[in-house]
């Protein structure tokens, strides 16, 4: 079981680094966009952080209902990322209540882990629109050979991009490396074949890829 409390303290803490331009989950942001037509309706970002994805969201969508557990992230992103079309609301998920058939997009990045998977895809099946899509980006554990071989190659151009993008070696500092390290103690992370057999319990016709920086993206379309 999730402990809530200590994931709020902890982002908390981490709303206050100073992060680096580039990571691996913006890097993936454009793609996410792609995914998702001009003008659609609502959608609901799930672990929005400081609204960098949503606001992009808000350049295509009518709505963006943003959310995030941790209080100092929103009041982050209602700074950094305001738009009239956002609503930053600072909850758990779980807590929160939708109409069915309610959402055009559901989406979440780096944050599926944090919450109980099968709850998820029953809630995008639920609160979907007829053709509305769910968008996953998030960790994964390596178990098999190919994982191994694949994120293996990301070193370098983990390295490279740091340079380029970051202008450092390292994506982050000393004290933001010892923040995530931290919590990263309580971080787990599905293998690829888990993902899909829960996946192919509740949404059989999702696509899943796996991502070159220790990632994996599911798109489900209902």
């Amino acid at each position: 079981m999730e402990d809530y409390d200590l994931v709020k303290s902890d982002f908390n803490e981490i709303a206050e680094l100073d992060e680096p331009k580039w990571n691996h989950n913006n890097c993936y942001y454009k793609e996410l966009i792609k995914l998702i037509p001009d003008n659609v309706g609502t959608c609901l970002d799930i672990g929005c952080g400081k609204g960098e994805l949503s606001y992009m969201l808000s350049k295509k969508s009518k709505r963006v209902i943003a959310v995030d557990i941790a209080y100092k992230m929103i009041e982050k992103a209602r700074v950094l990322n305001l738009s009239e079309n956002i609503e930053y609301v600072c909850d758990n998920i779980l807590n929160m209540d939708f109409e069915d058939n309610s959402l055009d997009v559901i989406i979440t990045s780096a944050t599926a882990h944090h919450l109980p998977y099968e709850w998820l895809l029953s809630f995008a099946k639920d609160k979907l629109k007829r053709g509305g899509k769910l968008i996953i980006l998030d960790l994964v554990k390596a178990k098999s050979l190919s994982d191994y071989i694949i994120w293996g190659f990301a070193f370098f151009p983990n390295i490279i991009m740091n340079i380029v993008k970051n202008g450092r070696l390292r994506k982050d500092h000393e004290h933001a490396k010892k923040v995530w390290e931290r919590h990263g103690k309580i971080d787990k992370y599905m293998t690829m074949d888990e993902i899909r057999a829960i996946a192919n319990k509740h949404i059989p016709t999702a696509i899943i890829k796996r991502k070159l920086f220790w990632r994996y993206l599911l798109v489900w379309e209902k």
